[in-house]
């Protein structure tokens, strides 16, 4: 949960969050790629980061597939599970699966985090800020966008800029304001810049894909652990539903 201290920078001169002209706020903890590189490289490998899932032979309706281990968590808390992807999808096609997944992976862990009992110790759940920055995160894991590089297509304001907003618009901080959405809210900046304040096209790129052809969302979240061991053949269908053959 992010605090108007975060837009501050700490002693090595990162700043966790700020606003931006067409990013809205940005929490560059949840734009960094690393939760997003475990799920690039589950993808491109075909092979679980979980290795006693690999030894499951899967089909995803009627077709050759793998199961991986994903999700998103926060302390104390993880909202990871099992899903199964079609093998051999060209990049275009595995990178829509890999967002499909990653973003119903989000809606899962800020859900959880607007549900009792979390919403009684926090208020982050759908933040204005974090699923917009989840997205970031994505791009920077699947098309190698640094953070600066980020922040300069975001149009990042000054420190100052960023202070005045949070104290002019957010009297009961980020968390008081909700977004379902994967586009920003937008806040009346005097920074202006070059007056763009669409969202960037290269965090735009990849059309996510719905569960239910090139992936599935296990309806039992797990695939059980006495079927992992033995080895079985696993058949889903685009619902998520399992059956063991």
């Amino acid at each position: 949960m992010t605090q108007r201290s975060d837009i501050l920078p700490n002693k090595n001169g990162w700043k966790r969050l700020s606003y931006t002209r067409r990013c809205g706020w940005v929490d560059w903890g949840h734009a960094l790629p690393g939760n997003a590189l475990g799920l690039r490289t589950q993808l491109e490998s075909e092979r679980a980061a979980w290795p006693g899932l690999s030894q499951v032979t899967v089909t995803l309706n009627g077709h050759p597939a793998f199961a991986i281990h994903y999700g998103q968590g926060m302390t104390g808390f993880s909202a990871a599970r099992h899903w199964v992807i079609r093998r051999g999808l060209p990049r275009a096609s595995r990178e829509s699966a890999a967002l499909g997944i990653f973003l119903s992976a989000s809606y899962d862990l800020e859900g959880a985090q607007a549900s009792f009992p979390f919403s009684l110790v926090t208020d982050s759940g759908f933040s204005a800020e974090d699923l917009v920055s989840d997205l970031i995160g994505f791009y920077a894991a699947f098309h190698g966008y640094s953070q600066d590089q980020q922040r300069r297509i975001c149009g990042e304001v000054s420190n100052k800029e960023s202070l005045r907003l949070w104290d002019e618009h957010l009297p009961n901080g980020l968390g008081s304001i909700k977004n379902k959405s994967l586009r920003p809210v937008l806040f009346p900046t005097k920074e202006t810049g070059d007056g763009d304040t669409s969202f960037p096209k290269e965090f735009s790129s990849i059309s996510p894909s719905s569960s239910g052809w090139d992936w599935a969302r296990l309806q039992s979240r797990f695939i059980p652990g006495g079927v992992v061991n033995g080895g079985a053949r696993i058949e889903v269908d685009r619902r998520g539903v399992l059956s063991v053959r």
